[in-house]
């Protein structure tokens, strides 16, 4: 698979593989990665064809994006739990005609035709050929920071340079064994986890959602975990609890949105000895930005995500009279073009080649850490997982009987970021409101939905 930026040949991903352990292994036996590129290539699929991965982590997931990759196509992985609309509508705006998914899912997508291809199904959701981009390319999806319908268009030999930039600044190295829990359609997870122990031969654990701290201790302890990534909202889970590292941990790393200082101190006095990387990136940029090894570093620079990677350059666009200024990254391993329904006034921008204005707000020191201060684009993170706003209420504005819709965020007890949505409809009868409730959730994924919802009459929204 060298020619398409991955190093090593399909045998030697399939040996990698092999020594992967799997927490919830997968009904029945998985077949080859090289029988699974056969069979994708037996579909049709043709050089450079997207092809979407609705699988949840596990061995399966891991062959099957190598599979298309090595057949030729371009994998692009979606959310496992993915409702059968959104579903559609991502194919749609990404030019995709084939989506890989459980055989027990695939009637519930509507499929033009159902064919296997090793343990899973292929749908055929249309006959026509699709968009097709170019070999060794990679989509992200984008949902965070700039839509539901939108990816970043990546070389995966450029992904392999970012993985292995990260590795570098956080020490990962052969003999390290990875607790992958976070979902492998984040690039987060994809990039700084999936790939970086690719190129430095680190075992892999795979687990998934949800997220406890006794699960999460177990699988650490069992297997002899020695570095792992959490997000902040995993973080404040841990340290609500009793929760100690159990000895084998030697690295933990931090990304996915800004970790508060306290917490930061909290974490270090939890596990003494421990190495801590707070981290920061963004899918656009490739995805991971700067590092912060925050167990080497005074506390007064516990609120900052460090310094840039090597062969990474940061600026910061008209800051104001307090420093504070948009996040430019400039580096070889930013995103080819945005692909999709792109809204180009919120998230993330191409500005020239290899440059991206974030959309993040940040402070830069004389000795070059950074320091996050906001985001200008109209997105929060809940849960632990960054959620556009405006394709929320892009999806309830297109429900029937729904005159508009409008997000606010609230500061919860236990220091969560909740939402709230407002829907205005023209008709308040219980049974409306309870159907177009229903048809909203059903197509939003968990995390993103409101934990309140607020029904108005269309009357009060008022003109436009």
């Amino acid at each position: 698979m060298e020619g398409i930026g991955l190093p090593g040949t399909v045998q030697d991903v399939e040996r990698y593989l092999s020594t992967t352990v799997e927490l919830e292994p997968s009904p029945g036996d998985d077949v080859p990665l090289r029988q699974i590129s056969r069979e994708l290539l037996a579909l049709g699929l043709a050089p450079g064809e997207p092809v979407l991965i609705a699988l949840a982590n596990g061995k399966p997931l891991l062959r099957r994006f190598f599979a298309v990759l090595a057949a030729g196509g371009v994998p692009t992985i979606l959310p496992p739990a993915v409702p059968s609309a959104r579903l559609h509508q991502i194919a749609g705006h990404l030019g995709a005609r084939t989506v890989l998914v459980p055989r027990t899912q695939a009637a519930a997508h509507r499929p033009v035709a159902r064919r296997p291809v090793g343990t899973t199904e292929a749908l055929l959701l249309s006959g026509d050929p699709g968009r097709r981009y170019e070999p060794g390319d990679v989509i992200i999806l984008t949902s965070g920071t700039s839509g539901v319908f939108s990816g970043c268009r990546h070389r995966l030999s450029s992904l392999v340079r970012n993985a292995r930039r990260h590795a570098a600044a956080i020490g990962l190295r052969s003999g390290d064994t990875m607790l992958v829990n976070l979902p492998l359609n984040f690039s987060y997870a994809l990039v700084a986890q999936l790939l970086a122990g690719l190129v430095t031969d680190t075992r892999l654990v795979v687990t998934g959602p949800p997220f406890t701290p006794a699960a999460y201790t177990a699988a650490v302890t069992e297997h002899q975990v020695t570095c792992s990534s959490l997000t902040p909202h995993m973080v404040r889970t841990l340290l609500g609890s009793p929760w100690k590292p159990p000895e084998t941990l030697r690295l933990l790393t931090v990304g996915g949105d800004a970790l508060e200082p306290d917490v930061t101190a909290q974490l270090l006095d939890r596990a003494p000895g421990m190495e801590l990387y707070l981290t920061y990136g963004l899918t656009e940029a490739g995805p991971r930005v700067s590092t912060l090894a925050a167990h080497r570093e005074p506390p007064h620079r516990y609120g900052s995500v460090g310094r840039p990677l090597a062969g990474v350059e940061v600026s910061l666009r008209a800051p104001d009279e307090h420093g504070v200024g948009e996040l430019q990254v400039t580096s070889d391993t930013v995103l080819r073009e945005k692909v999709g329904s792109t809204d180009t006034r919120n998230g993330s921008r191409l500005v020239a080649p290899g440059v991206i204005a974030t959309g993040d707000l940040f402070r830069l020191d004389a000795e070059g850490y950074l320091y996050f201060q906001g985001r200008l684009s109209d997105i929060a993170v809940l849960k632990g997982n960054k959620v556009s706003l405006a394709s929320i209420r892009r999806i309830a504005n297109t429900l029937p009987g729904v005159a508009g819709s409008a997000t606010s965020t609230y500061r919860a007890e236990d220091g969560e970021t909740r939402l709230n949505l407002d829907l205005y409809l023209h008709d308040l009868a219980p049974g409306e409101v309870a159907r177009t409730k229903r048809a909203l959730l059903g197509q939003l994924l968990r995390f993103e939905r409101p934990d309140r919802i607020t029904v108005r009459p269309a009357t009060e929204r008022g003109p436009k």
